[in-house]
C-alpha cells in the first residue's frame, strides 16, 4: 500500500509540475503575478470536457485543441489586460484576480454548477508486483513531462527561447538589442496558459471539474515554484514531484484532512531556510 500510495504521488507530482512551470515561466520572464492562471486550468478541464463528450472528439485530438485554444486567450489577454499595467505589479494582481471571478461567473452560466467527470483518455490497469495504477495516470505524467521536455528544448535551442532568456536576464538590454519585449511577453504568457490547460486537460478525467475548481491548482502552484524556484523548469518539476509525494503520504500516515496544511508549512520552511528556492533563480 505504500509503494502505492509513493507512485501515485510521483505520478501525480509530475501533472502539477506542468501547471507550475507555465507559472514559473510567466513570472521567471515578465515578473508579474498571474492570480488568473487556475483559471486556464479551469478552462483546460471544460473545454476537453465539452469536446470529448459531446463532439466526441478523441481525447489527443482535444488536448492538442484545448493547448491552441487556450494559448490564443492568453495572447488576447495578455495584449488587453495585463500589458497596459504591467509595471504596476499591484495592479496585474487585482486585475488577473478579478478576471478569474469574472470568467468563474460566466462558466457557472455557461456549464451551470454541477459537478462533472471527463471520460479517461485510455482506460484500464497496470501491476506492478503489489502495486496497481491506471492507465490515465501513468499517460498524465508522460505528456505532462513530454511537454516540458520540449518547452525546455524551446528555450534553450531555438532563437525564440534565446530571445526569452534575455528578456527575463535583463529586459531593457534585450529592447536596446533589438529584441520585441512585447511579442516576447505576449508569447510567454500564452505558453503558461496554454501549459496550466494542458494540465486540466490531463487530470480532469481524474478529478471533477466544477467552475470554482482553479483555485488550489493556483495555491499548489505557487508553492511549487517557490519550493523549486522562480524561473527553473528543472527545480519546478522536482518541486511538483515532491508535492504530490507529500500530498499523498500525508494522507496515508496522518489524515485526509491534512492534505492542504503539511505541504504549505514545508513552504514556509522553505521561505525561512532558503527563500529562493532549492534550486534558486536559475535562467531556465
Amino acid at each position: 500500500m505504500l509503494a502505492q500510495v509513493i507512485l501515485s504521488g510521483f505520478l501525480l507530482g509530475g501533472t502539477y509540475a506542468l501547471m507550475a512551470v507555465g507559472l514559473s515561466l510567466t513570472l521567471g520572464v515578465m515578473h508579474i503575478i498571474n492570480l488568473a492562471h487556475g483559471l486556464f486550468y479551469t478552462l483546460g478541464s471544460f473545454i476537453i470536457y465539452t469536446l470529448v463528450v459531446q463532439p466526441k472528439v478523441n481525447s489527443f485530438l482535444a488536448l492538442i485543441l484545448t493547448f491552441i485554444v487556450v494559448f490564443l486567450v492568453g495572447l488576447i489577454i495578455e495584449r488587453i489586460l495585463i500589458r497596459p499595467i504591467r509595471d504596476s505589479h499591484l495592479n496585474v494582481m487585482i486585475a488577473t484576480f478579478a478576471l478569474a471571478i469574472f470568467a468563474e461567473q460566466c462558466i457557472h452560466l455557461g456549464w451551470g454548477v454541477k459537478y462533472l467527470s471527463a471520460p479517461p483518455f485510455i482506460k484500464g490497469e497496470f501491476q506492478i508486483g503489489q502495486v496497481i495504477l491506471d492507465y490515465q495516470r501513468l499517460l498524465s505524467f508522460a505528456i505532462g513531462m513530454a511537454l516540458v521536455a520540449i518547452l525546455a528544448i524551446v528555450l534553450k535551442k531555438t532563437k525564440l527561447g534565446k530571445a526569452t532568456r534575455m528578456v527575463q536576464q535583463d529586459r531593457e538590454m534585450a529592447m536596446v538589442l533589438g529584441i520585441n519585449v512585447n511579442l516576447i511577453s505576449m508569447v510567454v504568457f500564452g505558453l503558461g496558459a496554454a501549459l496550466a490547460a494542458a494540465a486540466g486537460c490531463l487530470l480532469a478525467p481524474l478529478y471533477l471539474i466544477f467552475p470554482a475548481m482553479g483555485w488550489n491548482p493556483l495555491l499548489i502552484s505557487f508553492a511549487i515554484v517557490i519550493l523549486g524556484g522562480m524561473g527553473s523548469i528543472g527545480g519546478t518539476v522536482i518541486g511538483g514531484i515532491l508535492f504530490g509525494l507529500t500530498t499523498l503520504l500525508t494522507s496515508y500516515f496522518i489524515s485526509s484532512g491534512m492534505v492542504n496544511v503539511v505541504p504549505f508549512l514545508a513552504i514556509i520552511a522553505t521561505l525561512l531556510i532558503r527563500p529562493s528556492g532549492f534550486f534558486g533563480k536559475s535562467i531556465f
